[in-house]
């Protein structure tokens, strides 16, 4: 059997897209935030949309440790705020991160074997994508759960 090349476009990387997000383990809703780049006042844009979403009660952020998440800006935010905490996982833990599980499961569905001519037109179908998860739910049913498994070294 001959093997052939085939030539695979591909961006350069140059432009990004900045996108922070939460997902709401209980009612499986995602609140994201869009921006120049991910930093404290993102960070922040996106908390006040959660607690627009929330408007009462407690609210626990299960995160990574990010600096901006430890940031001056973000700190005196949660002072003011302080319905809201933070609850930070251990270092090099993506498998305990549930949105780490839905930005795999977005660049499945999103970049893998697709190239966009356009920047804009990446973009748009990016945020398509994320304002329309509920599409997905079937899908995400066994993929955004609560059931971790804990790996010890022998």
């Amino acid at each position: 059997m001959k093997r052939t090349e085939k030539e695979l476009k591909a961006n350069t990387g140059r432009q990004r897209i900045n996108i922070n997000g939460a997902y709401d383990i209980k009612n499986h809703q995602l609140v994201f935030h869009e921006d120049v780049s991910v930093n404290a006042q993102s960070t922040i844009a996106l908390l006040q949309k959660i607690m627009n979403r929330q408007p009462t009660g407690k609210i626990f952020i299960i995160s990574d440790n990010a600096r901006y998440y430890h940031s001056k800006v973000v700190q005196t935010f949660l002072e003011e705020h302080q319905r809201i905490k933070f609850v930070f996982l251990p270092p090099y833990s993506p498998n305990l991160n549930l949105i780490e599980r839905l930005w795999k499961f977005f660049k499945r569905n999103i970049t893998y074997n697709r190239y966009y001519e356009e920047f804009a037109v990446f973009r748009e179908k990016c945020l398509e994508f994320l304002q329309h998860i509920s599409d997905y739910k079937e899908q995400l049913k066994n993929l955004m759960t609560e059931n971790f498994q804990v790996l010890q070294a022998a």
